[in-house]
């Protein structure tokens, strides 16, 4: 038998979810967006001619972006348009524009080789630091580099339009233009061999509410338009060529994930309650403000974890005071009459903007990040922010919160820090609210054995758990090597918490969760049991909460979590849960 006419294998390969939901269809494979440059030299009368040609495609570009940002207003929304406000600022940014002239004057290089050079040096600035907040900002230079080269060479381009049935895009890499170039009603889902939950793409694919799975690696080299796939956006997993088995087991799965999805949307509305009384704080993670939006969509209660690093991460400028806090009100706008917890920049370790110059560190994690950052040098940073959450706070309702806080001094200075701002507005006659809760976020292990002199400082208590979980099992979460002993449900980890909670409230405070585990169905009850106020998850994520919350007792939930301390492995802990939970709420057993 020729390998023509062999049946081809199934394969499976393991990524990051980044968009809730199932997808079963063709491929439809958008390949290295390549753009071929020859250096040339120009002669001396060709100089002004060609500097000429770079200024209008400059402009021609920036034509176009306005067209795809007026397009995703109207079909997506104006929030997921202002994904390309970096593409813009990138074409107007005068250190790139001034450069790519000097080098077609001076060195009579042609324009497409110039802008060439100049956007592949900050290419591989970005590239050259870890974190997928700057690898998804290379991506954007990436495609504004092609925008603008193609354009210098007379606008050349991919027909990326060719989709004429609905399909599963995959790409090595997908930009913001090509997600809004495709038609969104022959979109089945999104695929990447890079990119994070961070990414522009994978922002869009939950914005429009399709799957998707990022960080499949290598994945795209064996895939080729029309390839058979299903796309599970709820476990991170692609698989080529299913066999019928898979296929049969899979539309099960994607009629059952339908039903759940229609079956919770009349949640929206209805308290998050117990079913003996208790009320919970669900309320959502978000990145970006354009995510806002989608808190109230999926019936969330504000935002509990507003991250701040985007603003420092995808700048070529250090951020001012008044972009900032027009950034914030623009989420409180959204929110209403909801609140907001906006967390302090949490720079350092794997996320450090080229805007920031640290020393070199042996182990960044356990280093200059979080609050050691707001001394000496970046105390003005610090108050730059502060500044600009205090004045937004009259546009609604918001909470402040301090990261990786590992000891008393440390809120103690934070606090001292904003009672300075506040002095400052006042005396500047400048307006902000009486009433800003101040949390910390416990996320250190010594942070949570002193929980009780900490909650003495602040308004409320934050558990962070993606760093709680690394710092105390001494784990790298991202070290492929070890990742298997980076398991949340360690009794050791769960303890802490418990900790966290009792102490918060003999001290008077709430306390409430964020991190992944905080959106892991199979922990909703055991927090609840150990008496946590408030839950912040991903938006994709309330509805389910929300569920488990309003079907079950507290004093239920007490005795489950008492139950676990029995256990003496993540593995019991894990497998008592998963087989509990799909028991209790069998309609549900897929999400566990």
């Amino acid at each position: 038998m020729t390998d023509e006419l062999a049946p081809k294998l199934e394969q499976q390969f393991e990524g990051v979810a980044a968009s809730p939901g199932i997808a079963m269809g063709p491929v439809f494979f958008i390949g290295a967006d390549v753009v071929t440059v020859e250096k040339k030299t120009l002669t001396p009368q060709d100089v002004d001619q060609e500097v000429v040609k770079f200024a209008h495609a400059l402009e021609s570009a920036k034509s176009d972006l306005q067209q795809l940002v007026e397009k995703t207003s109207l079909s997506i929304g104006i929030d997921s348009a202002k994904i390309f406000e970096i593409h813009q600022l990138l074409l107007e940014d005068v250190m790139i524009v001034d450069e790519t002239v000097r080098r077609i004057r001076e060195e009579h290089m042609n324009a497409d080789q110039a802008f060439l050079e100049v956007m592949e040096h900050f290419e591989v600035s970005m590239e050259s630091i870890e974190g997928e907040y700057l690898k998804a900002r290379a991506a954007d230079i990436r495609d504004v580099k092609r925008r603008v080269i193609r354009k210098i060479q007379g606008d050349v381009r991919p027909n990326l339009k060719k989709l004429k049935d609905p399909a599963i895009i995959f790409a090595k890499e997908l930009t913001p233009s090509d997600t809004v170039n495709l038609e969104r009603n022959k979109v089945l889902g999104f695929a990447m061999d890079f990119g994070g939950r961070t990414s522009h793409a994978a922002i869009m694919a939950r914005s429009i509410k399709v799957p998707s799975v990022v960080g499949l690696k290598k994945t795209g080299n064996l895939l080729h338009t029309g390839d058979f796939v299903i796309l599970d956006g709820n476990s991170g997993i692609l698989i080529i060529n299913p066999n019928p088995e898979t296929i049969t087991q899979y539309k099960k799965r994607f009629s059952d994930f339908r039903n759940i999805q229609r079956k919770l949307e009349h949640l929206k509305n209805l308290p998050t309650r117990t079913l003996d009384g208790k009320n919970i704080e669900l309320s959502a993670n978000i990145e970006f403000p354009e995510e806002a939006k989608s808190v109230r969509e999926y019936g969330g209660f504000g935002v509990g974890l507003f991250r701040t690093e985007y603003l420092y991460l995808t700048k070529d400028e250090l951020p001012s005071e008044e972009m900032q806090f027009k950034e914030y009100v623009r989420i409180l706008q959204a929110l209403g009459d909801q609140p907001a917890i906006i967390r302090t920049f949490d720079l350092g370790g794997d996320k450090v903007p080229h805007t920031i110059t640290l020393p070199p560190e042996a182990n960044p994690f356990l280093g200059a990040r979080g609050i050691r950052l707001y001394r000496d040098g970046g105390a003005d940073l610090f108050k730059t922010q502060l500044r600009a959450i205090v004045r937004a706070s009259v546009h609604g309702k918001v909470r402040i919160m301090f990261p990786m806080i590992s000891c008393v001094t440390e809120i103690r200075y934070c606090q001292s820090m904003l009672n300075e701002v506040k002095q400052e507005l006042l005396q500047e006659g400048i307006a902000f609210s009486d009433n800003i809760p101040v949390g910390a976020m416990i996320e250190v292990p010594s942070a949570a054995m002193v929980a009780d002199m900490i909650a003495r400082e602040c308004d409320f208590l934050s558990i962070g758990t993606n760093d709680l979980v690394q710092y105390t099992l001494a784990v790298d979460r991202g070290n492929e090597h070890i990742a298997y002993l980076y398991r949340p449900y360690n009794p050791a980890v769960l303890r802490l918490i418990k900790n966290t909670i009792d102490k918060g409230h003999k001290n008077g405070v709430w306390v409430g969760i964020c991190g992944e585990m905080a959106s892991d169905p199979l922990m909703t009850m055991i927090f609840i049991g150990m008496g946590m106020d408030e839950f912040s998850v991903s938006p994709v994520s309330l509805l389910i909460m929300k569920e488990i919350i309003r079907r079950v007792e507290c004093n239920e939930c007490i005795m489950l979590a008492d139950q676990i301390t029995g256990f003496s492995t993540p593995g019991e802990i894990e497998g008592f849960l998963r087989e509990l939970m799909k028991t209790r709420f069998q309609d549900l057993s897929l999400l566990f």
